[in-house]
């Protein structure tokens, strides 16, 4: 009896330091795994900020639970082509877990079938894949945002500041907003649903708007200053509102202001709220609010996840998804009345 118990202690020390619990499955017992990451492309801020934060997060679980992770990361200059076969490349080279950042979330088969065929689970994320596609495999999971949310919040920080300053804000006293609207991206999911939702939002908040100009900017800082200062030349005085995708776009649209020569700003709202410098437009007044998409918290949920998927092959206990298959970190509201509290 001793002994059995002895073992019994021995075992459950063993799961403790690999960080791995018994699982009916051929991961169980791993003492190192493989994850792989594909980016659509290496020149956007946020995605950035989620690929750090998933492989800081795996570093931390490696360190405290003793599994020694690989973490490989690629990049498939916006080509589908190229991200399918960074997927197979990891699929023949033995990872565990593939976390991919998609090209074109209406192209996900090859991926799909390739790890289906494989049984090597994937977690897309930032760019949501298409409902149907994420049912052609069980091990397929999705971490991101409901965009529905940013619009709600973009509008309300809109209306709340109309509202406050009608007045000051109104610059041609017709009772309404003429905007110009910066995308994202042709074709996002996310872009398409957060600029009509803001809208919308507004509207139906009792306020009539008037677009004057929507634009692609591909979520590019200087993308967004040529286009608004292309804007500003034949509409210099009229705009009062610039409604930006995220706050990159927003930093341009800022920029292209101020080479300008535009003395009195209009409304410039934005999504993440990631970057120092637009916490401190938004403490400064020049910007008058963002909408957080948390990039910490997301690339946290992934690396959980695939640690998990990889050591354990099942998902984290505490993590619970929609339909068994998304995960949706909330948005939060940034202005000028908690800014400074997260500057500090």
């Amino acid at each position: 009896m001793k002994k059995l118990k002895t073992a019994l202690v021995l075992i459950l020390l063993v799961c403790l330091v690999v960080g791995c619990k018994p699982a009916n499955d051929s991961n169980k017992g791993r003492d190192r795994i493989k994850v792989g990451i594909t980016m659509y492309n290496e020149f956007d801020p946020f995605t950035e900020a989620i690929r750090h934060n998933i492989e800081d997060n795996l570093i931390k679980y490696q360190e405290q639970l003793g599994v020694e992770v690989t973490t490989t990361v690629v990049y498939s200059g916006k080509d589908q082509m190229i991200q399918n076969n960074q997927v197979q490349d990891f699929i023949d080279k033995g990872y565990d877990v593939i976390c991919v950042n998609l090209v074109d979330r209406t192209d996900a088969s090859v991926i799909i079938e390739a790890a289906k065929s494989k049984d090597i689970p994937i977690i897309f994320f930032n760019r949501e894949l298409v409902e149907d596609d994420l049912k052609r495999f069980d091990k397929l999971y999705y971490v991101g945002a409901i965009p529905e949310e940013s619009g709600r919040i973009q509008g309300e920080i809109v209306l709340d500041a109309w509202k406050d300053r009608q007045e000051e804000l109104d610059f041609n006293h017709d009772g309404k907003i003429q905007y110009v609207l910066l995308e994202g991206e042709a074709g996002h999911q996310d872009a398409i649903v957060r600029s009509r939702v803001t809208v919308e939002t507004i509207q139906k908040g009792g306020v009539k708007v008037e677009m004057l100009k929507d634009e692609i900017t591909n979520w590019d800082r200087q993308q967004a200053y040529t286009k608004m200062i292309s804007i500003l030349q034949g509409y210099p005085r009229q705009i009062e509102l610039i409604l930006c995708n995220d706050d990159n776009i927003a930093l341009g649209a800022l920029d292209a202001l101020k080479d300008y020569g535009i003395k009195d700003f209009p409304l410039i709202v934005g999504v993440n709220g990631q970057e120092e410098e637009v916490l401190t437009d938004i403490d400064d007044g020049v910007i008058e609010g963002t909408v957080l998409n948390n990039a910490k918290e997301k690339g946290r949920i992934i690396a959980e996840m695939a640690y998990s998927l990889g050591c354990e092959g099942t998902l984290p206990e505490g993590i619970h998804l929609n339909d068994g298959k998304y995960y949706y970190v909330p948005y939060e509201r940034i202005d000028k009345n908690n800014v400074k509290s997260l500057l500090n």
